[in-house]
C-alpha cells in the first residue's frame, strides 16, 4: 500500500468516526515580493481553534491559496483533507494543513500532548554523515561545526550557499551512505516521502521535521520512519497576529518530537475520546 492510499483510507475512517469540525479560517503569510528566498507557513484553523501548519513555498501555492482561500470557509476538515494527492501542489498544501489541524484536534480531544514528551536533540547524536532533504542553514552549520559530513538533497539547489562544506544533490541518491537523516515533511505534499525511503534504503534512518509534520503519524511510523516532529498552537490570537504582521510566530506554541514508542497510535487516541 503506498502512502497516500493509506492517507486516503485514514481520512475516510477519521470521517466515519469523528464529529468533524468545519474550517474556520485558512491564516496565510503576506506573498514576499523580494528576491529572498524565505519558507513560509499557512495554517488551516477548525472551529474550536485548532491550527494546522502547512508549507506554502512550492510554485504558486501562496499566490493560488491567497485568490482561493475563502471558498473553503466552513468544509469539514476531512473533506479538505482528502484532496491531497501530490499532484495540484496548492491544494495538496491546503489538504496536508487540514489534515494537521484536524490531528490536532484529535490529540487534544483524547487528553494527549505530545509536547510533554522528552524531546531528542537535532545535534547531540553519534552519527558522523548526517543527510538533511530540505535546506536548514543553522542546523547544517552546527553540524558542520561538530565536524560531521552532511549531504544535502534540495530540489532548488540556489537555495545553498557555496560557501558551505557539503554534498549537494538533487536526488535523494545521495541519502544511501548516510547514518543519521533529517527530512522536511514538505516531503508529504509533494508525495515524494517515498522516493526519500527508497534513496535512504532504510527509513529507520528517517526523523520527518518541521511544521508540516503535525499530523498523525501512524502511516510515517507504518512505513518505518523514527520519529516525526510537529508543532502545537497555544495562542492563537498570537499566531495570527505574527503572521498577520509577517513575524515569527515560535512563540505562539511549543515544538515536540514523536516516536512509535512514544505515540499511543490512532486506535487509542480514538478510545480516549469516546470514554
Amino acid at each position: 500500500m503506498t502512502y497516500l492510499t493509506g492517507y486516503q483510507t485514514l481520512i475516510t475512517q477519521l470521517s466515519q468516526r469523528l464529529d468533524v469540525p468545519g474550517i474556520r479560517q485558512i491564516l496565510l503569510p503576506e506573498i514576499n515580493q523580494s528576491d529572498d528566498i524565505k519558507d513560509n507557513f499557512g495554517f488551516v484553523i477548525l472551529e474550536d481553534g485548532s491550527a494546522g501548519p502547512f508549507y506554502t513555498c512550492f510554485g504558486n501555492t501562496l499566490e493560488w491559496l491567497h485568490h482561493h482561500h475563502t471558498a473553503f470557509s466552513g468544509e469539514a476538515a476531512t473533506s479538505v483533507a482528502a484532496r491531497l494527492d501530490g499532484v495540484d501542489i496548492p491544494l495538496s498544501s491546503l489538504a496536508l494543513g487540514s489534515f494537521n489541524a484536524l490531528s490536532q484536534n484529535i490529540m487534544t480531544k483524547a487528553g494527549f500532548d505530545p509536547t510533554t514528551i522528552e524531546k531528542r536533540s537535532d545535534t547531540d547524536f553519534t552519527a558522523k554523515h548526517i543527510g538533511m532533504v530540505g535546506f536548514f542553514r543553522p542546523l547544517i552549520e552546527r553540524y558542520l561545526n561538530q565536524g560531521k559530513r552532511v549531504t544535502v538533497i534540495e530540489k532548488q539547489p540556489e537555495r545553498v550557499p557555496d560557501d558551505l562544506d557539503l554534498d549537494l544533490h538533487t536526488s535523494p541518491e545521495g541519502l544511501a551512505t548516510c547514518d543519521y537523516i533529517l527530512c522536511t515533511a514538505s516531503t508529504l505534499i509533494n508525495n515524494t516521502l517515498e522516493s526519500i525511503i527508497q534513496g535512504a534504503g532504510d527509513p529507520a534512518k528517517i526523523n520527518l521535521i518541521g511544521p508540516s509534520a503535525s499530523g498523525l503519524p501512524d502511516l510515517l511510523f507504518d512505513l518505518g520512519i523514527h520519529s516525526t516532529g510537529g508543532f502545537f498552537v497555544d495562542d492563537l490570537e498570537a499566531l495570527t497576529q505574527a503572521v498577520s504582521q509577517g513575524e515569527s510566530w515560535g512563540n505562539a506554541g511549543r515544538k515536540y518530537q514523536l516516536t512509535q514508542s512514544t505515540y499511543p497510535g490512532l486506535d487509542s487516541l480514538l478510545e480516549m475520546i469516546n470514554q
